[in-house]
């Protein structure tokens, strides 16, 4: 019999058994590999729940006399896994993540990068990289494909050619995940103006086929600081109102992150050893007490002024409502974890050997199999 006719289950059950990288070669075998790996949802399925890969936490180092960027990636056990050059001629502006897939940005140049199988692609150059404000970078489960939005300002002016005021414009470039390694000229594609005024915070969160960033008209003002969305799918942009008695705090002090699937808010004063997270349980249009207070994360002492969550480690053999972990980064390399079953923080440290000068910069969580 040949491989081809073999029963599904079986050629299943061959696949994946082998590892990740070499699997990726095996698509250009023939036009049904190339589906299987490429295209197969159900494949997909059954290789990553028997190969769930463990978070990654990402280090970086940048050269400042010979302008090159190194970065380290570790599991969340210490085991370290692999050390490489971006091979940049610029800094990067930009480290972006969604769906274990790197997008590192320099001052001209874009790259998707799988730190996995080393694999990584040039994204087209855009014209308006000389005036980028932001970027936000997430993954289309329903096209299977990579989204990267670039946020960019112009200026705008009166008669006599004095500059009125700054406009944030937006554009967006898609590309497939099967393409990740290979050539794919695509376009980048014009959006239009931001509806809303966004603050100087760039952060965002992705959560469900949606970005949010905090917005508002005043910086140090809560009353007008709100919840920029932006439907990936359908490329529209909205609004969603704060949780109706969130502590009076400046958007300095609050993030966006996201757990368990769902869109939180942390509000934390740089001199408090505790820090509060709201949870979004639901999003209807007219229902405005959605927000629930979930957490209260007693830091145990840790009184660093940059303390923000990275991550929810999900309990992989009874993943119930109250069991994982949630991941805090805890200044420029240390990290801590936070047990969401006993309620306790523990702090780590260095937690990894052999970091010191490197930044930690990210969690690398591969949720679902390319």
């Amino acid at each position: 019999m040949e491989f081809n006719n073999l029963p599904k289950d079986i050629i299943f059950d061959i696949f994946s058994r082998i590892p990740l990288k070499p699997l990726y070669k095996l698509r250009i075998v023939c036009k049904k590999w190339q589906f299987l790996l490429d295209l197969s949802s159900e494949f997909k399925q059954f290789y990553h729940q028997i190969h769930k890969i463990s978070p990654i936490l990402l280090f970086k180092q940048q050269n400042n006399e010979n302008p090159t960027t190194q970065l380290s990636s570790y599991y969340i056990d210490g085991t370290q896994t692999h050390q490489f050059s971006t091979n940049f001629p610029q800094k990067l502006t930009s480290i972006l993540s969604c769906n274990g897939i790197l997008c590192l940005i320099s001052e001209s140049q874009a790259l998707l990068y799988d730190p996995i199988i080393k694999r990584y692609s040039n994204l087209p150059n855009s014209s308006h990289f000389s005036s980028t404000f932001s970027w936000a970078f997430g993954f289309s489960s329903f096209r299977n494909e990579f989204r990267l939005i670039h946020f960019y300002t112009i200026e705008k002016f009166d008669n006599f050619h004095y500059c009125l005021a700054k406009e944030v414009m937006c554009e967006i470039i898609s590309y497939p995940s099967s393409h990740l390694g290979l050539v794919f000229e695509n376009d980048w594609k014009f959006l239009g103006k931001c509806p809303f005024n966004v603050l100087g915070r760039k952060d965002y969160a992705f959560v469900d086929g949606k970005f949010y960033w905090l917005i508002g008209e005043k910086k140090f003002n809560p009353d007008c600081i709100k919840i920029m969305s932006f439907n990936l799918e359908i490329e529209i942009f909205g609004i969603v109102c704060f949780p109706r008695s969130y502590s009076n705090r400046s958007v300095e002090c609050l993030d966006l992150v996201e757990i368990k699937g769902k869109l939180c808010l942390t509000d934390r004063l740089p001199w408090d050893s505790s820090m509060n997270v709201w949870m979004m349980m639901k999003e209807e249009e007219g229902f405005s007490n959605y927000w629930e207070m979930k957490y209260k994360i007693d830091l145990m002492g840790v009184l660093h002024h940059d303390v923000r969550i990275l991550g929810y480690l999900s309990d992989k053999v009874n993943d119930c409502e109250n069991d994982g972990e949630i991941l805090m980064k805890i200044g420029e390399e240390s990290f801590g974890l936070y047990e969401l079953g006993s309620q306790l923080f523990k702090e780590l440290g260095d937690g990894i050997d052999n970091i010191h000068g490197w930044n930690l910069q990210l969690m690398i969580d591969r949720k679902v199999l390319l």
